[in-house]
């Protein structure tokens, strides 16, 4: 039986409304999310036969939050908060449960290579370590493990949600 879909594929870029063109609108919406839709299109009918099925879309707290020259990376993980919506509405009579994950900062060896690359790894870990109730930067095992409750029986009424895994930094 297949129980659970797991969906995460991104990629960013920086730049303002102006800086960015038409073409990197369509590139970057064509991964973000119109990538997530296409996987969902082509899996729900197997969750749909088997009157079952949990799909977890990874979505980011730039979804929720805005910070300078993120307009294409924050707008296209809004709308994967919004796909999850959308889906969940769309497949919970099929007994489908739909979630997302919005993580803050996670350390994780592909974005401390961007970081470093961009000359921000330190600059964006203390940003986020200053302005996050736990006063640390987080952990992949910490993502991984909603994801497993996310895809597991044990949350058997949630769908909808938006879970935010971010040591509290969209609180304050």
């Amino acid at each position: 039986m297949f129980n659970s879909v797991y969906l995460s594929a991104a990629i960013m870029s920086f730049g303002n409304v102006e800086q960015v063109t038409a073409d990197d609108w369509s590139h970057f919406f064509n991964v973000n999310v119109r990538g997530y839709a296409l996987m969902v299109k082509y899996v729900a009918p197997i969750l749909k036969k088997q009157k079952s099925g949990s799909i977890v879309n990874m979505a980011s707290t730039l979804g929720l939050t805005a910070l300078p020259n993120t307009i294409i990376y924050s707008s296209s993980k809004s709308a994967i908060i919004q796909l999850t919506r959308n889906l969940a509405l769309d497949l919970g009579s099929f007994n489908i449960r739909v979630n997302s994950i919005s993580a803050g900062r996670i350390e994780s060896p592909l974005r401390d290579e961007q970081a470093k690359l961009l000359g921000l790894a330190a600059i964006l870990d203390n940003i986020h370590i200053e302005t996050s109730c736990l006063k640390r930067v987080g952990q992949a095992q910490e993502i991984a493990n909603t994801i497993v409750f996310l895809a597991s029986d044990l949350c058997p009424f949630m769908t909808g949600a938006n879970l935010v895994i971010d040591g509290g930094s969209t609180t304050m």
